[in-house]
C-alpha cells in the first residue's frame, strides 16, 4: 500500500537473499521493469535492489556510493515505479524523475518526480517516492526567471511560481507545442510531443 501521510514508511530487517546491486536510476528502473515483466524467475515476490548512486537513494537519505554487500539490520523501503509512454512508443520505466526541456530549459518544460531531487535541484520538494503519485512541474519562463529559478530550485522554494503548474496524480500526460527532448532518469533523451505517466505502487523493494 502506498504510505499515507503520518505513517511509517518500510521496515527492518536482515537484506534480502537476491538483493540486486545497481549503479544508478536507470540500472534500477531496468532492474525492476525486468522483473515484473517476467525476465527473470522473482515469481511474485517483490524485487529487492540496492542503488550505489542516483537521486531516488538522495531523496530517501541513502549514502552515495557502493553499498555494503551484506548486513542484518537494513531497512527495507517499497518504493513505486513509473511507466512512461513517450510518442505512444514502448512503455519505459523510471524511479526518480522525467524532465522533458530544450538546451537552457528554453520554452515549455517538463519535470515530473518521484525522487525529490534532480542533481542539485530539489525539483519535488512535495515529492514522496512511495504515496502512488507523480509530483509534476510544466510551463515557461524568460531568461531572467530562468536564472532565478534555477538558484531557488536548489532549496525547492522555486514552486509555487505564476508561470508554472504544478499537480500531484497517478498519471499525467502532456503533449508539447514542439519535439522536445525528454530525459528518464538522467539517460540519453529522446525527442517527443506527447508524454504520459502511470505510477505503478509498491513495485519493488529498496535496501539501505
Amino acid at each position: 500500500m502506498p504510505i499515507q501521510k503520518g505513517e511509517p514508511w518500510g521496515q527492518r530487517g536482515g537484506v534480502p537473499p537476491k538483493v540486486i546491486n545497481c549503479r544508478h536510476d536507470a540500472e534500477v528502473a531496468a532492474t525492476v521493469w525486468a522483473a515484473r515483466n517476467g525476465a527473470d524467475d522473482g515469481g511474485d515476490e517483490l524485487v529487492a535492489v540496492r542503488a550505489f548512486t542516483g537521486d531516488l537513494l538522495k531523496t530517501v537519505g541513502g549514502t552515495q556510493g557502493a553499498p555494503e554487500s551484506s548486513g542484518t539490520d537494513v531497512l527495507l523501503l517499497p518504493v513505486d515505479l513509473c511507466v512512461a509512454s513517450i510518442d505512444d512508443g514502448e512503455p519505459q520505466p523510471f524511479v526518480a524523475h522525467l524532465v522533458a526541456h530544450h538546451f537552457g530549459w528554453r520554452g515549455e518544460a517538463a519535470a515530473v518526480m518521484n525522487a525529490a531531487w534532480h542533481g542539485d535541484w530539489y525539483l519535488g520538494p512535495r515529492s514522496h517516492p512511495n504515496d502512488g503519485l507523480v509530483d509534476t512541474t510544466v510551463g515557461r519562463l524568460p531568461f531572467r526567471q530562468r536564472l532565478e529559478a534555477s538558484r531557488r530550485a536548489k532549496l525547492g522554494s522555486h514552486l509555487p511560481h505564476p508561470a508554472l503548474t504544478t499537480t500531484r496524480r497517478s498519471s499525467w500526460s502532456h503533449e508539447f507545442e514542439r519535439p522536445t527532448p525528454v530525459f528518464l532518469d538522467g539517460q540519453e533523451p529522446v525527442k517527443a510531443r506527447r508524454v504520459s505517466v502511470d505510477v505503478e505502487p509498491d513495485a519493488f523493494i529498496l535496501v539501505l
